[in-house]
């Protein structure tokens, strides 16, 4: 398949992608082996636009809110660096899947786990192939005008859930996040999260976030409230 891509672009990112999934399935040590050696297939500019492709979608899914439903979804947690893999094992998942987890993390409900949800050496399948074709770090030669360039492409195309750049503590986001958190509530006590916050909030400015997005979802809980009332008066006047 990579002897195929004549110009690595978002598309063929995607359509590697696919192809690793429907030859690897759920084995992502193959799929980490497939990728890379369809890459040493192709020309090292072509590695390089990969790299920047992958670099892209990555931070495209740095987002609080999907950081929040990866805390619901992972069995232990999700600390920065499992986060960073969080984003890797979700763009493994295809292009469908991971557009559909931005535009609305609750989406991942129906995804199947495996994993841990964690794909560390995808992030690193790109550096060795590059490595391994020219000797040289793909760190070094991938600039951060490379990367903001492809960042702007990728971009393009991702739409927003409303929440998504909102750090939720665990009881607003069952609210947010309903299908996720009824997940999460069959294995955890929600309750026993109120005491104390999930978010470094000595930071001031992910404290400000925090703040935020908790006063968000008590304007939907209120709008939720009025709907509830708007609801039984009418159902009221009906009978």
């Amino acid at each position: 398949m990579g002897r195929d891509i004549i110009d690595m672009n978002k598309d063929a990112f995607w359509q590697l992608i696919e192809g690793a999934k429907e030859q690897c399935g759920r084995d992502m040590a193959f799929m980490a082996r497939w990728l890379e050696g369809r890459l040493l297939g192709m020309q090292p500019e072509q590695v390089l636009k990969y790299y920047a492709v992958l670099s892209g979608y990555k931070e495209t899914a740095n987002k609080y809110g999907l950081w929040t439903a990866a805390v619901l979804i992972k069995e232990d947690g999700c600390s920065d660096d499992w986060f960073i893999d969080f984003r890797t094992w979700l763009i493994a998942q295809g292009k469908e899947i991971y557009m559909a987890a931005l535009e609305n993390p609750d989406s991942l409900a129906g995804i199947e786990r495996y994993g841990n949800c964690e794909f560390a050496s995808l992030n690193y399948v790109g550096y060795d192939a590059y490595k391994e074709s020219t000797g040289r770090s793909i760190y070094q030669d991938c600039t951060p005008e490379i990367e903001k360039k492809m960042l702007a492409e990728v971009s393009k195309e991702i739409r927003y859930h409303p929440m998504i750049e909102y750090p939720l503590e665990i009881p607003d986001a069952l609210i947010v996040y309903p299908k996720l958190g009824a997940m999460f509530s069959k294995t955890y006590n929600a309750e026993s999260y109120r005491s104390h916050s999930m978010w470094n909030t000595s930071l001031p400015e992910l404290k400000e976030l925090v703040e935020k997005g908790a006063d968000k979802v008590r304007k939907i809980r209120m709008e939720g409230g009025k709907n509830r009332e708007k609801k039984k008066k009418r159902d009221g006047w009906v009978r």
